[in-house]
């Protein structure tokens, strides 16, 4: 049953019991989410609609299943779909089984036919260490002398990734206090916007002004066999988690840190939590609890942590920690993420049931089905359940109004204009920046890596406010959408300049009778049709001639806004921050849907 079939079911229980207006008046007269979390936890008990977890062990004919489909695709040279087929097999077969291994030596020819020979080695290597089948031991001494072979031609000289540090590295000094942020900002509170971000001195169009490293990363799941479970990385070369079926990792190191941070938990319940359809922001919420104590020795400091950060909600200090007699702001701290805003006071009684129906049903899997929050002390344990409880239900409302998408740019028939989402993460320093629609900044995360950068779209004065876009453009979108989108998911009622002034979408837009001639030849020629067919070919070569001249004319256009010569260049500009970033080559879009078991024939 997924997780919004439940939620359904329960209310039409209620319902039909008659008790939906007592519920909603109980709910909004508790003060605190572990109050809330656990009042709809006893409801959900009470009338018997807890899950059962789902079991899916790893299985010698899911994995044979899935070859099989693999060698297919590799008859067809479809081998970017083969090697998807391959990494399946691999996730299913019983670790270090004869399956185990062939799934690993049939990958090795996908990776072979694709010229990527260091890759091949290297999976060819794990099942020569490995009890392999004697039958595949001359196939693979064959490969890999052809591998050898190929390499010492050279074949892969061209493949390093050019440098594009040049666009992408913070050339300002960080702030000593936030730790990711350049000195040329500074954070602020005030009644009407809360925390901002502004600028201490001008800034230039390009400027690179955050390197933001997140708490934790959720890939999505259509990503889960395309990428690395816990860094991102895009490495052809993945290996399975020893027990479920549902992670894969770039190598030991990850695997290990994933396991410390939250795996070792969240394995046995994975089956479940994929079979539920749980939002990314559902699951951003579990794995952070789950990460916030294992980041403590133990409950009693998770607790301290807790408190010291609620103590400063209220002032210049939220969200800091203090190390060695200094205050500072960083995500990787969890007080960093707990203090994150959760509109609690804005939010109706059936978003807050319904947050509370999920909680209650992460609580119950990590109560019955996991030892997390096991502990020999009765009453320490009734703390651990309460406060388990509230930090649930506090993440799924931090995590739709402050958890960041993670995307790349996909080749689609040779252009890059398709966006991807690829993962989520919370990053406390992005969370400050308060929203437009006209946005100053924008966002990019480096490919394979939940690094976020935010670099200057527009020239920023000294003591401007920084403003993101959270998804409503003008560009894109009427006023009036855009402001209903907004109140709907992040409950504010936006003011920015671009709905003050009903500034009108691109479309609408003519030529401007306000930009001087000059300006508007300037532009016809730098983003002339060559260059942008350049740009959206992803040709680095292009994006590295024109980044400086983009980033000198949108200054000058600054002016002119709202105009079409200015979102041009905007474009422009942020097509080229998207090369610089990384694409997904061709064949990286989800080829091959899957499930924890092959469909029956």
């Amino acid at each position: 049953m997924i997780i919004d079939h439940l939620y359904e079911g329960i209310l039409l229980k209620l319902t039909t019991q008659g008790k939906i207006k007592d519920i909603s008046s109980k709910l909004l007269s508790l003060q605190s989410n572990d109050e809330r979390a656990l009042y709809v936890y006893e409801l959900v008990k009470d009338l018997d609609c807890f899950p059962a977890l789902n079991i899916v062990k790893k299985s010698d004919n899911v994995s044979t299943y899935y070859r099989n489909q693999g060698n297919k695709c590799f008859q067809l040279h479809e081998n970017l779909k083969a090697w998807q087929f391959y990494n399946l097999a691999l996730l299913h077969a019983p670790f270090n089984s004869s399956n185990y291994c062939y799934a690993l030596s049939n990958r090795s020819i996908i990776l072979l036919a694709l010229k990527k020979f260091k890759e091949c080695l290297v999976d060819i290597d794990k099942v020569l260490a490995l009890e392999y089948p004697k039958e595949l031991y001359d196939k693979l001494l064959k490969r890999k002398e052809m591998c050898k072979e190929a390499l010492s031609k050279n074949y892969n000289k061209n493949e390093e990734r050019p440098d594009f540090n040049e666009f992408m590295a913070m050339k300002s000094t960080k702030d000593p206090r936030y730790l990711c942020a350049s000195s040329k900002l500074e954070v602020l509170f005030t009644e009407q916007f809360g925390r901002q971000v502004i600028a201490k001195e001008d800034i230039n169009v390009g400027d690179v002004l955050v390197e933001e490293e997140p708490y934790l990363v959720v890939q999505l799941k259509s990503q889960f066999i395309l990428s690395c479970s816990y860094c991102l990385s895009r490495n052809l070369n993945l290996y399975p988690c020893e027990s479920c079926c549902y992670a894969l990792y770039c190598s030991a190191d990850c695997k290990d840190k994933a396991f410390k941070e939250y795996h070792a938990v969240e394995c046995q319940l994975m089956a479940t939590l994929f079979a539920m359809d749980f939002t990314k922001l559902e699951l951003l919420a579990l794995r952070t609890v789950i990460k916030a104590r294992n980041d403590h020795n133990n409950w009693l400091e998770l607790f301290k942590t807790i408190s010291d950060a609620e103590v400063n909600m209220s002032n210049e200090l939220r969200g800091h920690v203090k190390l060695d007699d200094k205050w500072i702001f960083d995500s990787k701290h969890y007080a960093t993420i707990h203090t994150l805003e959760s509109n609690i006071d804005k939010r109706s009684v059936s978003d807050i049931f319904q947050k509370s129906v999920t909680g209650a049903v992460f609580l119950k899997f990590l109560k019955e089905d996991t030892n997390f929050l096991q502990v020999d002390d009765k009453k320490l344990y009734e703390t651990v359940v309460k406060t388990v409880a509230g930090m649930l239900l506090l993440h799924l409302m931090t995590s739709p109004t402050n958890m960041h998408g993670i995307t790349s740019s996909m080749d689609t028939n040779g252009v890059f204009v398709k966006e991807v989402n690829l993962a989520s993460a919370p990053y406390g320093y992005h969370s400050l920046l308060n929203h437009s629609c006209a946005p100053n900044v924008v966002r990019y995360n480096k490919l394979g890596s939940g690094r976020m950068s935010l670099i200057a779209l527009r020239p920023i004065k000294k003591g401007m406010q920084l403003f993101d876009n959270y998804g409503a453009h003008h560009a894109l979108e009427q006023r009036d959408a855009r402001r209903a989108n907004l109140k709907f998911q992040y409950k504010f009622d936006c003011i920015c300049e671009a709905c003050i002034n009903d500034w009108p979408a691109y479309l609408s837009m003519g030529p401007s009778i306000h930009v001087p001639a000059n300006l508007k030849s300037i532009k016809n020629s730098l983003i002339s049709k060559g260059v942008i067919g350049d740009l959206e070919k992803g040709n680095s070569l292009t994006a590295k001639k024109v980044f400086k001249s983009l980033c000198s004319l949108c200054k000058n256009l600054e002016p002119y806004a709202p105009c079409v010569e200015l979102l041009d260049c905007q474009e422009a500009l942020k097509q080229c921050l998207a090369i610089f970033s990384g694409l997904l080559s061709d064949g990286n879009e989800i080829l091959v849907p899957w499930t924890a078991l092959p469909p029956k024939d």
